[in-house]
This record gives C-alpha cells, sequence and structure tokens, in this order.
C-alpha cells in the first residue's frame, strides 16, 4: 500500500498517512479490546460471501462500520475519532482551495455531516491495518485471500515462517 491514500468523501479530498509502526500497535490493542467484541456483524459482512468484488466489499465495510458504530457509544466514537483523526496525518482540500491540516478548528469544513467522518475513520483504520493484517492473518487460513482483496496487497508468507 502507499503511505499517503487519497480519499473523495463528498467533495472533499482527504489525504491520509500512515501510523508509525508502534502507534499502529497501540491502536490495535485497544481496537480489538474495545471495538471488536461489538464487531460481530462487520466480521459476518466482510467474511461472509463466497463470490466477492472488491467494489461490494468497501460498500458493505462501509455499511458495517456505521452499524457498528451504532452499537458504542457517543463518548466511545467521539474518542475513537479523536484518536485516529491526526492533524499531523490527515489533510484535506476543498474545491479550489488549498490543501490543509485537518485541525480540531477545520472539521466544521471538511465534513459535511457524520457518516463523512465514519467513512474517514473507516478508511483510516483501512490504510493502516487491512495490509499488515493481510500478511499476518493470511499465514493461518483461509482468510488470506479474503483480506487479500480487500487490501490490494500480496498475502505471501515469508521464509521465516
Amino acid at each position: 500500500m502507499a503511505a499517503i491514500k487519497e480519499v473523495v468523501i463528498g467533495t472533499t479530498i482527504f489525504r491520509i498517512s500512515r501510523f508509525d509502526p508502534f502507534r499502529q500497535l497501540k491502536l490495535l490493542g485497544d481496537l480489538q479490546k474495545e471495538v471488536l467484541p461489538a464487531a460481530g456483524s462487520m466480521l459476518t459482512t466482510v467474511f461472509g460471501s463466497d463470490n466477492p468484488t472488491q467494489e461490494r466489499d468497501e460498500s458493505a465495510m462501509l455499511n458495517a462500520f456505521r452499524e457498528l458504530s451504532a452499537k458504542l457509544g457517543g463518548d466511545a466514537l467521539g474518542g475513537w475519532a479523536e484518536r485516529l483523526i491526526d492533524s499531523e496525518l490527515i489533510s484535506f482540500e476543498l474545491v479550489g482551495r488549498e490543501p490543509q491540516k485537518l485541525t480540531a478548528a477545520h472539521r466544521g469544513l471538511a465534513f459535511t455531516d457524520y457518516a463523512e467522518i465514519l467513512e474517514l475513520l473507516f478508511h483510516i483504520l483501512e490504510h493502516n491495518f487491512a495490509g499488515p493484517l493481510a500478511r499476518w492473518v493470511g499465514r493461518f487460513g483461509p482468510a488470506r485471500e479474503k483480506l487479500a482483496s480487500l487490501s490490494g496487497s500480496s498475502t505471501q508468507a515469508s521464509s521465516e515462517s
């Protein structure tokens, strides 16, 4: 995966840089503790299809993420948004304007509603975790092909296995 991922949400262009590996590790630990218990429908959506397409998978993931958000309280969602939307790693660009950091002061410009925030959170998580998880989980079973298609990367096990 590229070091910077560019996504368009609504009419806003977001550029997402990755967290450093130690921050990724800490976030992954907290995600698995706080979010995964509520993520049953999300995992079913991602791994439940026998005939996936990338376009349908991304749409299903976004819908599953919205369902997951309904199971988490406002304080938890707000806390995760604060942790994941790092102004040093996320920038945005409005039509006809220069790119700028996504600071707390600029969030009102970047988003028109909460669904756009959820979509950005999805892309931040995917950019930071899909590739590494695909490589790691791919060593252990049938999830290899599914995760590889989501991340767009190879899940070849290393010769160290």
